[in-house]
């Protein structure tokens, strides 16, 4: 299964990003992202699998938790 990452805009989003994950047994971990990659420049990011990233927007947004683009794949990372 590939990874997505999901952008966020600072490493206290991205850990609650993953918190959040977590709690609905989805695994997520935090990464470094190249901030020419996103169109905001977010540096930090939560990588997961890409069957779970529908679910994961619902969960940011019901949570208010900010994010930005979607990467399709880590390995561009």
């Amino acid at each position: 299964m590939a990874d997505c990452v999901i952008a966020m805009k600072s490493q206290t989003a991205a850990e609650q990003a993953r918190r959040a994950a977590n709690h609905e047994r989805i695994y997520a971990e935090i990464v470094s992202i190249d901030p020419s990659i996103t169109r905001r420049g977010c540096s930090m990011g939560i990588r997961l699998s890409c069957a779970n990233i529908d679910k994961m927007k619902r969960i940011l947004e019901r949570k208010n938790i900010p994010y930005g683009d979607i990467v399709g794949r880590s390995e561009s990372l």
